[in-house]
């Protein structure tokens, strides 16, 4: 676990820089729509996250919400959420309460998300797939709500500034696009 601060930002910028490379050899083949389900766990008031495999080869040990590229047997991109979280976690669309949609987020690789926020009375008992997910990330809600744990960096990408947002309150590494879909919850709660 990396410290909060000066150090994140360099983690950050070290990981962008090795997207960057790894997109530049598959960008023809990069899909780019994805479905993520963005769980309340009423029991423990945390929001789940999971930190993914160190096996795969598209951001290993990065920390995200469950979710996933649609396939071609998916109803919908709501569906995809329902079974990546299935296939990640074993937890069955027969447990989750959809809440609503929220908006779409881009990443810096130009993948579209589609996070749909969804409830769950656990999340226990759960089976993680270890070829997919190393550790399941609880975050409690009063800090997810909490706009003060929110806050921009600026990142170099082939040479252009972003900015983009990063969760502090928490001993992970939490950025990007997962930390905007967090932050939009913060923003509905205006806490």
């Amino acid at each position: 676990m990396t410290p909060i601060g000066k150090m994140n930002i360099v983690n950050v910028s070290q990981k962008l820089l090795q997207l960057s490379m790894e997109s530049n050899n598959t960008q023809q083949s990069i899909k780019t729509h994805s479905s993520v389900i963005v769980l309340h766990d009423l029991s423990k008031d945390s929001l789940i996250l999971t930190r993914r495999s160190q096996m795969l080869k598209k951001h290993p040990g990065e920390v995200c919400f469950p979710g996933g590229f649609q396939e071609i047997n998916d109803q919908d991109l709501y569906s995809t959420a329902l079974r990546e979280l299935n296939e990640e976690l074993g937890v069955t669309s027969e447990r989750i309460t959809l809440i609503r949609k929220l908006s779409i987020e881009k990443t810096l690789m130009g993948l579209v998300i589609h996070p749909w926020y969804a409830s769950i009375d656990s999340i226990f008992p759960y089976t993680m797939n270890p070829q997919e997910v190393s550790e399941l990330i609880l975050v409690p809600m009063p800090l997810v709500k909490n706009q003060k744990n929110y806050k921009e960096i600026r990142i170099e990408k082939e040479g252009k500034h972003i900015v983009t947002c990063q969760f502090i309150a928490n001993e992970e590494l939490i950025w990007g696009a997962t930390a905007r879909i967090m932050r939009q919850l913060a923003s509905q709660y205006q806490v």
